[in-house]
């Protein structure tokens, strides 16, 4: 299969170029951003975690969501994504390599479902063109040339009581690991999402004070 970049398109990107992510998310990757060629795995597919770190990397800017098709519009928007420049290829098939490639040249974040392993020599390419392109790439699920790895270790929805209420929102421990910077690993614990639908702080010491009991029940043991 041949991956190549489109004519015209710059050959050597600015690598240390750096894609916000919200507040919430900077104390799990090095730098509290994401580097341009980078790719990050939510080791979980958790896809709200996935939401909010396409939301800040994408802010004023255009993204795809590749393999996702469970990822609607409403939960998008909520999440923080821009849908005028979203672009949606729910089930590229297995050309998703191809896909993935004309998707890098075109946008700087990319969000990729569970779309398998490709093999060696493919993910050789898709490396070096992300690489060239400067693109990033948000997995939901493991993905070999991930510089970070983040995992929903506990989740906890809170707002329903006695079998009746709204549900308020749910919260997450967050671990993240990886090669270099990221290897030493970080931990958060979040509203994800919290009652508007983004990704905010949880104040542990304020819930610590209030007697609030910590999260309950491993996620992906």
């Amino acid at each position: 299969m041949s991956i190549l970049p489109v004519a015209g398109a710059p050959a050597q990107p600015d690598t240390a170029r750096a894609l916000p992510v919200l507040p919430v998310l900077r104390s799990l990757l090095p730098g509290g951003t994401l580097r341009a060629g980078s790719s990050v795995a939510v080791e979980d597919a958790d896809l709200p975690l996935l939401l909010a770190l396409g939301a800040g990397a994408a802010r004023n800017g255009t993204w795809a969501a590749l393999g996702l098709p469970q990822l609607g519009a409403l939960a998008a928007a909520d999440a923080g994504l821009d849908l005028e420049y979203g672009l949606w290829v729910d089930r590229p098939g297995g050309d998703w390599p191809q896909v993935l490639a004309v998707l890098m040249e075109a946008v700087p974040v990319v969000l990729v479902g569970p779309l398998g392993r490709p093999g060696e020599r493919t993910a050789r390419r898709i490396a070096g063109l992300q690489r060239r392109m400067g693109a990033v790439l948000l997995v939901a699920g493991p993905w070999s040339g991930a510089q970070v790895r983040l995992r929903v270790t506990e989740a906890a929805w809170e707002g329903v009581g006695a079998g009746h209420g709204l549900l308020r929102g749910r919260r997450v421990r967050v671990r993240s690991a990886g090669r270099g910077a990221a290897a030493a690993g970080r931990s958060a614990v979040l509203w994800l999402p919290g009652p508007d639908g983004t990704a905010t702080a949880v104040d542990v010491r304020r819930d610590d004070a209030q007697g609030r009991p910590a999260l309950l029940g491993a996620v992906g043991a």
